[in-house]
């Protein structure tokens, strides 16, 4: 690494640090905003929908990747 990069790195880090408290303070704000009860009801709604519209599969594919290894243990 050059001078010259190292000094850029240092900068760039130097920025970030002097950002964080008030990156922190968005994020706590975000966080107290944020319509938890909502968002949950959404995601169920959505897993429900998938769960509906994709069905589980008969099999988890433990057998068939157990097939797999077995016949590349065999070579």
């Amino acid at each position: 690494m050059t001078e010259a990069e190292r000094e850029l790195t240092k900068r760039w880090v130097d920025t970030w640090a002097k950002a964080a408290p008030e990156l922190q303070k968005v994020r706590d704000a975000d966080i107290r905003a944020a319509d938890t009860a909502s968002m949950i009801e959404c995601c169920a709604v959505l897993f429900r929908d998938a769960v509906k519209n994709f069905p589980p599969k008969p099999s988890s594919g433990l057998l068939e990747q157990q097939r797999w290894f077995m016949k590349l243990a065999r070579r």
